[in-house]
């Protein structure tokens, strides 16, 4: 018997927040019941179980609460999205025939531990799926565990090598490592100042917390001997509810728990209902039943040469690919290290991407690149960068289906053709590579009528098209990073955390988890007796909403900010960065994913360089780990000055705003004047320009009194007189708001100034609150959305101006409002004229763009540019 045990909580809970939010034509929440099963699918096709279950959680353990009545007391409510898929779930393990084993009063955890020494004493082999590393402590020669990483299909497999491995540990001892760091998920506090490092430490020298407290001096020194005599009983109580227990008097038929794999007859009906497309595409539909919108399998005329090896094979494919190039369109997809190409509705042809490295192939792309016949892909990006990676540099693309699908349907990224294919061609994918070519032509010659008929043409193929092969070359350029910089930037980021620590519980009077809401309310709110806090489900909110508006008052609660501000710099990029940057080149080479918001503005991850700080001096400094690559070389900023307000002004066409802009007026200072009432040679106070900036940033998104009050730290009432008086003077500003909402309300979807739309369901919903949040969304969508159009706009024309020009310079990232070029130092001058140009002329406005540009050897001491450097870039 080879049995997998399902920690489904987990796997869910991991699946909801991996994918974005999916949900049926009826509007059912449906993305972590897919996600899950998705993941189920693999793994059983992956590991191939002869038996499997699922456990459950079902309540909370008594024993564990009573031994420690914070245990996971800080964990927030369940997302009503995610608390309805649930009944999903199991209706899923139904259709698979997978039994559910759940004990009252018991966590998955001991349900599963228990099961697998069951499985074990019967002398057999156990494979434990999981969200998290609680379940390591029972890993043996027998019982391996998977835990999931990133997104729903990355695992890590720990036997009880790779445990010690991991943690430097016998599994036996990981309830004495958390108890001694303890877990702030669980809201287990452990020994204050100990880490997994220093953990790992105690118990390697001492061998167990028992020996520890027996014996402080074994933690050998002696600062821990006191952490250790002071805190040791909190050390054992954190272990205590560790320990997952392995005897609960739970029964199984271990026949009945066979896996058997589903026919298809017991999925179809609930994936039709689910509405999960591309699942449903690979099933065959029961007689008697209709195909769910007739998805049969794509079929035709498909050749492989992916396990070719032989060079004739490669001259064939070589002759192949030419004889492409004489038809009308050629398609390319990409799938793993693949790749097809289809000329002809219903025909392919699928190769290894290490074909490139054969003369005769490359020589048969080049041909199709050089002939003029249009060519599309599937996520072009990608496509160009395996292309142009393995010798054919001329690879250029007319089309992207996978850019199309998300134009029509913003609310979906479509990074798998299988989805696209399900809703554009009623269709499911075979493995092949040759079908998935396939699939992308047929795609682009449905869609691009769609988005004509939409008049998305222009932003389909003037915009995000040309803008791929862009973020292609932005990512193999990558950033070069200055790993003495960042380290620097780790030290005096520790240095501060340990700081404000300090301080923090100088001013609690005690030491506490200052990462547990739990202890943190306590502190505050029951021993420090700040009045203002508010008690949830869970006890005191300690959220960002509650401590900035006592921390006013109160510098602890100013403290705790700071603090919080410090270790997600810590966590996020201080020790992220050195492990994604590229060892052959000292790079960091990031990915830029254009369809993943429904805005239009680009993302990135590994890392996510959208959200570098822009507050605070430890957070900006991360900044000046970005360097140009040589001394002869600077990094080029090029920024877009109040871009959203200027579209504002475009679009409301009030003449107020546009005047000030086209006098070139302080905007903050003039809209002051205005709400004020500043007397023509009047002083505005730095106060009435903040309040005045604030506004501008506010209203436009529908920001309410109340909300403004708070962020103005203000009354209601002069909110609300402030706001009367902003659009008193600027009328067409709220005129445009209202236009919006109605238009959205009446169309379905607003527009961006190139024609992107938002769609927006909850501009008609009965709901109050979801139909407030969509009127801001509407509100706010126009603007950021016509400024994500404007920058990829600008980004095309740059690109093919540098490329035309000659000149050294490479653009390397784009962080919403702003382009981060590697340039040469001689030629500055010259490319900074060629960005600002294209950057201010990208669309012409009915008011002046303007384009700030600052140079300098890092990200972070770029400064504007000398006054007549200035000057001749703007000559």
């Amino acid at each position: 018997m080879s049995l997998m045990l399902l920690d489904t909580y987990g796997l869910v809970y991991r699946a909801f927040f991996a994918l974005p939010g999916l949900t049926t034509s009826k509007g059912v929440p449906i993305n972590a019941a897919y996600g899950f099963t998705m993941m189920l699918n693999k793994l059983v096709a992956d590991e191939k179980p002869t038996h499997v279950i699922a456990a459950f959680d079902k309540g909370m353990p008594a024993d564990r609460v009573a031994l420690y009545k914070e245990y996971k007391a800080q964990r927030t409510a369940m997302p009503d999205e995610l608390r309805s898929q649930f009944g999903l779930v199991r209706r899923i393990l139904d259709a698979h025939r997978i039994p559910i084993v759940e004990f009252e009063g018991q966590e998955a955890d001991d349900v599963i531990a228990t099961l697998a020494r069951q499985a074990e004493e019967a002398g057999e082999q156990t494979l434990v799926v999981t969200g998290d590393l609680d379940l390591l402590q029972i890993v043996d020669d027998r019982t391996t565990v998977l835990t999931t990483r990133r997104g729903i299909t990355e695992l890590g497999r720990y036997d009880p090598a790779a445990v010690r491995e991991r943690f430097g540990l016998d599994p036996s001892q990981l309830p004495d490592y958390r108890g001694l760091k303890g877990d702030p998920s669980d809201n287990l506090p452990g020994i204050p100042s100990i880490g997994e490092k220093t953990a790992t430490k105690l118990l390697q020298a001492a061998g167990s917390l028992d020996a520890l407290i027996a014996d402080p001096s074994l933690a050998g020194s002696p600062k821990l001997q006191k952490l250790i005599e002071t805190y040791g009983e909190q050390a054992c109580l954190c272990r205590a509810v560790s320990i997952v227990r392995r005897d609960l008097p739970v029964g199984v038929d271990w026949e009945a728990s066979r896996y058997v794999a589903p026919a298809d007859d017991d999925l179809y009906a609930l994936y039709s209902e689910l509405e999960f497309k591309s699942l449903v595409a690979k099933l065959q539909a029961p007689a008697g039943l209709p195909l769910l919108e007739n998805q049969p399998q794509l079929s035709g005329e498909y050749r492989s040469y992916v396990a070719s090896v032989d060079s004739p094979e490669f001259v064939r494919l070589g002759e192949e690919l030419r004889a492409l190039a004489s038809g009308s369109r050629v398609a390319f997809a990409a799938v793993g290290d693949t790749l097809g190409a289809s000329g002809r509705v219903g025909t392919g042809l699928g190769f290894a991407a290490g074909a490139l490295v054969h003369e005769p192939v490359r020589e048969g792309l080049r041909a199709i690149f050089d002939s003029g016949v249009s060519t599309a892909a599937y996520d072009a990006k990608r496509v160009v960068r395996l292309l142009r990676d393995g010798g054919v540099p001329n690879a250029y693309f007319a089309d992207d289906a996978m850019i199309g699908a998300h134009l029509l349907d913003p609310s979906r990224g479509f990074a798998d053709l299988e989805d696209a294919a399900a809703v554009h061609l009623s269709a499911g994918l075979p493995g092949e590579t040759a079908a998935h070519a396939d699939a992308t032509l047929q795609l682009v010659e449905k869609i691009r009528p769609a988005l004509e008929r939409r008049d998305q043409l222009r932003l389909y193929a003037d915009v995000e098209v040309p803008l791929a092969p862009v973020l292609a070359g932005m990512e193999a350029a990558g950033v070069a990073i200055d790993p003495r910089e960042l380290h620097a930037i780790g030290r005096d980021v520790d240095e501060a955390a340990a700081r404000l620590q300090r301080r923090i519980y100088d001013f609690a009077g005690e030491e506490f988890n200052i990462g547990s809401p739990q202890q943190l309310g306590r502190i505050l709110f029951e021993k420090l007796q700040i009045p203002g806090g508010k008690k949830t489900k869970t006890g005191w909110a300690t959220g960002v909403e509650v401590l900035q508006v006592l921390a006013r008052e109160y510098p602890i609660c100013s403290l705790v900010l700071e603090w919080r501000e410090v270790t997600k710099l810590k966590n996020t990029y201080v020790d992220v960065i050195p492990g994604l940057v590229d060892v052959r080149d000292g790079r960091l080479h990031t990915v830029f994913n254009q369809t993943a918001t429904a805005t239009g503005r680009l993302s990135s991850t590994n890392p996510n360089l959208q959200n570098i700080p822009v507050r605070g001096d430890l957070g900006r400094r991360i900044r000046r780990a970005f360097v140009a690559r040589s001394d002869d070389h600077v990094l080029l900023a090029a920024d877009y000055s109040q871009i959203e307000l200027r579209l504002m002004a475009h679009l409301s066409g009030d003449e107020a705003m546009r005047r000030a802009f086209e006098e070139r007026q302080d905007i903050h200072d003039f809209t002051a004047r205005q709400i004020f009432s500043v007397p023509p040679g009047g002083q505005v106070d730095a106060n009435q320009r903040r309040m005045a900036k604030s506004v501008n940033f506010g209203l436009f998104y529908g920001m309410s009194d109340f909300g403004l009050a708070q962020r103005l730290e203000i009354g209601r009432a002069e909110a609300k007189e402030i706001t009367t008086a902003y659009f008193a003077r600027f009328p067409s500003v709220r005129d445009f708001i209202d236009r919006t909402i109605a238009d959205g309300r009446r169309n379905g979807y607003v527009s961006t100034i190139l024609g992107r739309r938002r769609y927006m369901p909850g501009l008609t919903s009965g709901n109050y609150m979801l139909r407030a949040a969509a009127e801001r969304e509407a509100t706010n969508a126009p603007l950021q959305g016509s400024a994500a159009d404007l920058m990829k706009l600008a980004m095309v024309r740059i690109d093919r101006a540098l490329v035309a020009s000659g000149l050294d310079a490479t653009l390397l990232l784009q962080i919403h409002d702003e382009l981060i070029f590697e340039v040469s130092l001689a030629q500055r001058t010259p490319v900074s004229k060629l960005v600002r140009d294209h950057m201010e002329h990208a669309i012409e406005l009915s008011v002046p763009l303007e384009v700030t540009l600052k140079s300098g050897r890092n990200w972070y001491d770029v400064e504007t540019m000398h006054a007549e450097e200035e000057a001749r870039s703007r000559a």
